[in-house]
């Protein structure tokens, strides 16, 4: 059974609309690192020998400097607390290694694997790419350049390095699929499609999710 994980009734309405494959089941986690591994955290508690695997899925902001557009969809390899430690103006510093918990989180090799042949047959080829996990979305191009630069990352959202990390707890693999809604620019310049991204992310995940339950 797979648990089919996102952060708000929004992101969820598109695949609750259309039905849910057999053997899927959808928890919203909430908005955040904290919610996120609180509600995860509790569900599994109850019921993780039920499930084979976890796929979060949402919105996501893409950096610019990728070559990413609006409504692209994009397949996690690594996930990576972004901003835990000293923020400046200009990057944000480790704190001493001695209080530094794991903040580098791979998803499971095979399950992106399945999941990109089953998008690309699908026509809905996705990207693939570190993401990065923020407490705080990044409102300047300042900060977004420095984090895609600090992780080779793509895009940023704020559950997935948390929910990567509770699924590492309960030895279950992780899979993290995202829809660009917005290019992380200076605040006053993003163009947001959030309702047209979380449609074209809700037809991926039931794209993955159904190939993933039939076995394909």
């Amino acid at each position: 059974m797979l648990l089919l994980v996102t952060a708000t009734d929004a992101e969820l309405g598109p695949i609750a609309a259309t039905g849910l494959p057999e053997d899927c089941v959808t928890l919203v986690c909430g908005v955040g690192p904290v919610e996120a591994t609180l509600n995860l955290g509790r569900h599994l508690a109850d019921a993780a020998p039920e499930y084979t695997a976890v796929i979060n899925f949402g919105l996501a902001g893409g950096y610019p400097d990728k070559g990413l557009d609006l409504l692209d969809l994009c397949l996690a390899e690594r996930e990576y607390l972004g901003d835990l430690g000293v923020v400046l103006n200009d990057r944000i510093l480790p704190l001493d290694p001695e209080f530094v918990p794991p903040q580098e989180f791979p998803c499971d090799s095979n399950l992106l694997d399945r999941a990109e042949n089953l998008l690309a047959r699908a026509d809905l080829p996705p990207r693939r790419g570190n993401f990065v996990t923020v407490a705080g979305c990044s409102g300047t191009l300042m900060r977004s350049r420095y984090l895609s630069e600090h992780y080779r990352a793509i895009c940023e959202n704020m559950e997935g390095a948390a929910l990567a990390r509770t699924c590492q707890a309960y030895c279950l693999p992780f899979l993290e699929l995202r829809c660009i809604s917005n290019l992380v620019l200076d605040r006053d310049q993003q163009e947001w499609r959030a309702t047209e991204a979380a449609a074209r992310c809700g037809r991926a995940l039931l794209t993955i999710a159904g190939g993933l339950v039939d076995g394909r």
